[in-house]
């Protein structure tokens, strides 16, 4: 009847599940089960950070809830003294048993093109170690005892808190002399490692990618497997072979191509590049300023402007609510917010579409309305008259619309 063919069913499932438990004993056997409690590790970010840190905790399997987000000021860098907070709240809550281990530094985000300070971050960190090392956390850097580090390991011992600066988008302005370009990755020589794609602002081919660590022999002793069949340091240049330093082994030549361009240009002839950059960039907010129909959307970065096209008829509404049309970061109300996305995205297809221009809208931090964003990427030069011709058609189309 029904009742012994459930019997059957549940003797028949707990014989699977048996069997089960059998084949992965001897596995259990070799896995290490922690006695105590493990502490969580904790990530820090900025709320202008790029999307990849996500992807990155993922792969990591540290859970998402540890990447901390922390605010912005009002022009988009990393409040400094609300990270402070943080630590000190998240120590005061749960001791040890939450350990920050990593700070994400942004230099140059996205859309707005905002630059954390760099040395204002390694200031609150360094801080925050000396309370860990006083308290005896569980965490900090334990070398390979087969791999040789410098002579500055014993000082990596008590460093607990990494420190990345991402200069995916920005860090090239490592490359300018002049202090307002320069002076954006401040402190950079403080960090721990550092990032940046030659392959966006300098026009390299795609992908190349430099990351950069002050602690020599690190990634070595982090990611070294010793396969011996690949790596022997009795070969002929051994000391070349970045391999076994590698999380991926083999990989592209990509630092030929950064190679390549600073055999060309030099060092000082990439700042040239990225300096004339930015003067268009400043050109182009003049513009801005100076026409009526458009309007920043927040305060502008040396890389990144980011505006509103403004058509007459919008302008005028805008003006009659209060909307400040000089300001650098404008407070645009909800329905007013929905007109301008509207146009935004208008704008751009009527461009497109009558074959003038491809120009990107997106949305930003700061306000409810996606806007239009130029930053200039590559080596093809940029011009004051391909900025005036850019606005020129963008009124030419926008005000019909």
């Amino acid at each position: 009847d029904d009742d012994d063919d459930d019997d059957i069913h549940e003797e028949k499932k707990e014989q699977e599940n048996d069997q089960s438990r059998n084949a992965l004993r001897p596995l259990s056997n070799t896995l290490h089960v922690p006695t105590h409690p493990q502490p969580e590790l904790v990530a820090f970010v900025s709320a202008e950070a790029h999307y990849s840190f996500i992807k990155a905790i993922s792969v990591i399997g540290i859970e998402s809830h540890n990447l901390i987000v922390v605010p912005t000021l009002h022009n988009g860098q990393m409040d400094v003294e609300e990270l402070e907070s943080l630590m000190i709240n998240m120590h005061d809550l749960y001791g040890e048993a939450k350990v920050p281990f990593f700070v994400g530094v942004t230099a140059g985000s996205t859309v707005r093109g905002s630059f954390d300070d760099i040395n204002a971050i390694v200031r609150v960190c360094r801080r925050h170690e000396e309370k860990m090392n006083s308290s005896n956390y569980p965490y900090g850097y334990v070398p390979n005892r087969n791999i040789r580090l410098s002579s500055t390991s014993n000082s990596i011992k008590k460093h607990k808190i990494w420190i990345h600066v991402d200069g995916a988008w920005g860090g090239s302005a490592i490359f300018s002399a002049r202090h307002d370009i320069r002076g954006l990755v401040k402190g950079v020589e403080k960090a721990d490692s550092f990032t940046f794609n030659p392959h966006k602002m300098l026009g390299a081919p795609q992908q190349t990618t430099a990351f950069v660590t002050r602690h020599k022999g690190l990634l070595k002793a982090a990611n070294s497997s010793g396969a011996k069949y690949l790596f022997d340091c009795r070969k002929n240049g051994a000391e070349y072979d970045l391999g076994d330093a590698s999380y991926t082994c083999g990989r592209r030549t990509d630092s030929i191509k950064l190679w390549a361009l600073l055999k060309f240009h030099g060092p000082d002839g990439l700042g040239r590049q990225l300096e004339q950059k930015v003067d268009v960039l400043d050109y182009l907010v003049k513009k801005i300023k100076e026409k009526n129909n458009f309007l920043l959307a927040c305060d502008p970065w040396p890389f990144n402007v980011n505006f509103f096209f403004v058509p007459e008829h919008l302008g005028t509404k805008m003006i009659q609510s209060g909307v400040d049309m000089d300001s650098s970061n404008p407070q645009i109300g909800e329905h007013l917010s929905k007109e301008l996305a509207d146009v935004s995205v208008r704008l751009k297809l009527v461009l497109h579409q009558n074959g003038e221009m491809m120009i990107p809208y997106q949305p930003i931090s700061n306000q409810e309305a996606d806007c239009f964003r130029i930053v200039l990427a590559g080596y093809k030069p940029f011009t004051e008259g391909d900025v005036d011709r850019v606005l020129e058609l963008m009124e030419q189309y926008g005000n019909s619309l």
